[in-house]
């Protein structure tokens, strides 16, 4: 029987399932922290707010491939008893949701956020509206 040889791929054309580039991610943009639900003894919105350009940062990102990205999102921060943070997620039907927003924002929480202790572990509740 024979084979046919082997071709090397066609690196010609870029691949149909890979974003073609688009430059330089955006910049600018703002965002604007709400009230924020915590334990009474806790306040973790000065920290949020310090990081306000690392969400900005995290936002741009986001809007390279969703240029359109803009509005409201409800963070859920889980903060351990140390005050790290353990985790981000939000809510996927809000208008500003976004895979590689709410990523973003998890690792860079979790690398830069540093809470007062909460005593014990604490869920808040942070909402933001993200504009271009």
């Amino acid at each position: 029987t024979a084979t046919a040889p082997a071709t090397a791929p066609d690196t010609s054309t870029p691949s149909a399932s890979a974003p073609a580039p688009t430059g330089p991610p955006p910049t600018g943009g703002s965002v604007m922290v709400g009230d924020i639900n915590a334990p009474k003894s806790f306040d973790p919105k000065p920290v949020i707010v310090a990081l306000k350009p690392k969400l900005i940062d995290c936002y741009n990102l986001a809007r390279a491939t969703n240029p359109s990205l803009h509005g409201k999102i409800t963070l859920r921060i889980t903060v351990n008893e140390a005050g790290k943070t353990n985790g981000v997620d939000a809510d996927q039907a809000a208008p500003a949701y976004d895979d590689t927003l709410v990523s973003c924002i998890d690792s860079m929480m979790k690398a830069s956020a540093k809470f007062s202790k909460p005593g014990g572990m604490a869920t808040v509740s942070a909402p933001l509206v993200f504009r271009p």
